[in-house]
């Protein structure tokens, strides 16, 4: 069974030093000079303000390595990927306490129109990371994985799975991709 099979089925897929390490040094320096626009989460919702949702801030899209992105997650899978979305994400802790939000784990949801989820984060937290849940009204997840850096978590975007809040960070960022299979 080839490894995309295994994460459409519900493995997660966890790959260490994702891409080379001078280049994620060079993608580390550069995260925190883009230019982010106050958002919230679900974006398909209407709230009274970001705040009462789940407070980020993104750069979308951030194209300048998404053919690197492509190319790896591709050889990585064994198969060819389309309808790619990439964000940076910056999560401003003051932010995340002022909101609705303000717990150990964001919103639980799915990312129904897409096929793969994949999370990268740019911060080492063992309380930050990505939480996956069986279902969207369980309180605590059934596995968590932790932020570290440059290691990529790939999922299947159907999942349900919540954005980890580790409140000792002045700021945090991850990247965020979703795909399909072609």
């Amino acid at each position: 069974m080839k490894l995309y099979e295994h994460i459409l089925k519900g493995s997660i897929h966890i790959e260490r030093n994702f891409v080379e390490s001078k280049l994620y040094i060079k993608m580390s320096k550069e995260i925190s000079k883009l230019k982010y626009k106050a958002m919230y989460q679900p974006h398909s919702g209407y709230y009274g303000n970001r705040f009462q949702a789940y407070p980020v801030n993104e750069c979308d899209p951030w194209n300048k390595y998404k053919e690197l992105f492509v190319n790896k997650i591709e050889n990585l899978l064994g198969c060819k990927i389309k309808n790619v979305k990439i964000r940076m994400r910056k999560m401003i802790t003051e932010e995340l306490l002022k909101s609705k939000t303000n717990t150990p784990y964001g919103l639980i949801h799915q990312d129904p129109e897409n096929q793969f989820g994949a999370v990268m984060p740019f911060y080492q937290s063992n309380s930050g990371g990505t939480a996956f849940f069986e279902y969207e009204f369980d309180k605590y997840p059934d596995i968590q994985i932790g932020a570290f850096p440059n290691r990529l978590i790939i999922y299947n975007a159907k999942r349900h799975h919540a954005p980890c809040n580790d409140f000792t960070f002045k700021e945090t960022y991850k990247l965020n991709i979703l795909f399909d299979k072609d």
